[in-house]
């Protein structure tokens, strides 16, 4: 005999974001693609997988990293991100248990073993919890630069963005340190950032200092 797990209402907690999408102009682009033919490659043909089922342009990808660079194009409300941050193990739960039956023992009355449903992947408890893992982190560091203020903001929303453009970087083949990664993150960004973009050899150090930072 089988029996459905406890009730658990999943969290609602939404967060407002105010987002400007950025769009490189023909010249910006132009820059971006002489930095990605050192790769061999030609920007204007590659695609980037998303998803199993989704595919973008490379030229979307950049585009949509260096949107998230200033804090004045992405405002998440701190109230509503310690909200859902505090509600993420209920969430959790919530799914875990739409993923199990229980199932009565023969022979032990009112003893009860968790099965998976028939069509549920074997390992979906773990994915699921290294997923919300990973949740859980990314809000802490969404918290943390929301109650930034100034310069400490700007730089970490930097070094952000330059951390995601540098794994687009590899992902082509490039390397993470030299002179080739650094020129691919100055031209990439600089659109974006203007006069608060350093010279590429202060990007060749943060490169440096990201590989050697354990």
């Amino acid at each position: 005999m089988a029996k459905a797990n406890g009730d658990h209402t999943p969290a609602r907690a939404a967060v407002t974001i105010e987002f400007e999408f950025f769009a490189y102009s023909e010249p910006q682009w132009d820059r971006i693609k002489v930095a990605v033919d050192r790769l061999g490659l030609d920007a204007d043909q590659i695609e980037r997988e998303i998803s199993p089922v989704i595919r973008t342009t490379l030229r979307s990808s950049i585009e949509f990293v260096v949107s998230q660079y200033s804090p004045t194009r992405l405002q998440p409300r701190p109230a509503e991100l310690r909200a859902l941050r505090n509600d993420i193990e209920k969430l959790r739960v919530s799914i875990i248990d739409a993923l199990f039956v229980e199932v009565e023992l023969v022979g032990r009355p009112a003893s009860f073993a968790r099965r998976l449903l028939p069509a549920v992947d074997g390992d979906m408890e773990t994915a699921t919890r290294d997923y919300f893992a990973k949740l859980v982190r990314n809000l802490d560091r969404m918290i943390e630069q929301a109650g930034q203020r100034g310069g400490n903001a700007r730089k970490t929303a930097r070094d952000q963005c330059w951390s995601e453009l540098l794994a687009i970087w590899c992902d082509l083949g490039g390397k993470p340190r030299g002179r080739a990664a650094a020129a691919f993150l100055w031209v990439a960004s600089k659109p974006v950032m203007g006069d608060a973009i350093p010279a590429h050899k202060s990007i060749a150090k943060w490169l440096e200092r990201r590989l050697s930072t354990p």
